[in-house]
């Protein structure tokens, strides 16, 4: 008789709470000091236009509750805007973030967790969180805290990064190699090596998915190469793993798409009435 493995040991009462706490401080820290603000109008009318949020939004009646939650740019309230609906409440984990949009920003703007929404249940007509939940501790729970939000009859539009795209090995490999050389050379040697390539890159990219050039300004192309290369932490999904979510969540799923360059997977869904 074979002699007994060592004892594995549960891990200490709070422990994962723990985790998952400083992992949103850090995600919160990153986005502070690379708040997001990729709103250039080409980008903002290619969603309106193209995107399963654009169709979301345009089916909305005068009036409607919108909800955009990881708002970063407040690029749905721009959209209701141009659609002349109404106002989104725009939230986001990051206080930078919010602040650089509310110079523009239509609409009120809330300082919150995407895991815990300061929001009554089944108060908005849509909610839309557009690559926002994978970056947070757990993509499930924040998929149901979404739902929860979500009035029997509303929509819900929820997009993360696909396990099946391109750029799945591009994060997976080049991540740890971007974190490493900043951590060697800091930001500035960024700036001055890898963020170049990524510039010109990303503005062939745009230009190819828009069909038009796209001037993107220095300094939100640097806070875009780092929401793309740096963010504390990321997971990527499949559309059948988001499907099994949303039926979890009372939801049922009426489109799905691969969008972004095939780099996100979006769902739209109807909250089922009780």
């Amino acid at each position: 008789m074979s002699a007994p493995g060592p004892e594995r040991r549960a891990p200490p009462p709070g422990a994962d709470a723990r985790r998952r706490a400083e992992m949103r401080a850090d995600t919160q820290a990153h986005y502070d000091r690379y708040p997001f603000r990729f709103d250039q109008r080409a980008i903002v009318q290619e969603k309106l236009e193209h995107r399963v949020m654009g169709r979301a939004l345009r089916d909305l009646p005068a009036g409607a509750r919108v909800v955009d939650v990881g708002c970063g740019a407040c690029r749905v309230a721009h959209m209701l805007g141009e659609l002349g609906k109404g106002r989104a409440v725009s939230v986001d984990l990051s206080l930078a973030t919010l602040r650089a949009a509310r110079r523009h920003a239509p609409g009120p703007l809330v300082n919150a967790d995407n895991q815990r929404l300061p929001l009554a249940s089944g108060c908005a007509d849509l909610v839309i969180s557009n690559g926002v939940i994978m970056v947070t501790p757990d993509a499930h729970a924040c998929f149901r805290e979404l739902a929860r939000v979500v009035r029997p009859g509303g929509t819900l539009v929820v997009s993360v990064y696909d396990r099946r795209s391109w750029y799945y090995p591009v994060y997976r490999y080049g991540s740890p190699v971007v974190r490493r050389l900043r951590d060697w050379i800091g930001d500035a040697g960024l700036r001055v090596t890898l963020f170049p390539l990524w510039h010109v890159g990303v503005l062939a990219l745009l230009a190819g998915a828009l069909r038009r050039p796209v001037w993107l300004p220095l300094e939100i192309s640097w806070n875009l190469f780092h929401d793309q290369f740096t963010t504390p932490h990321c997971s990527f999904h499949t559309a059948e793993e988001l499907e099994a979510w949303a039926r979890d969540a009372g939801l049922r799923v009426e489109e799905q798409a691969v969008e972004a360059a095939r780099q996100l997977v979006t769902l739209r869904c109807t909250r089922l009435a009780v």
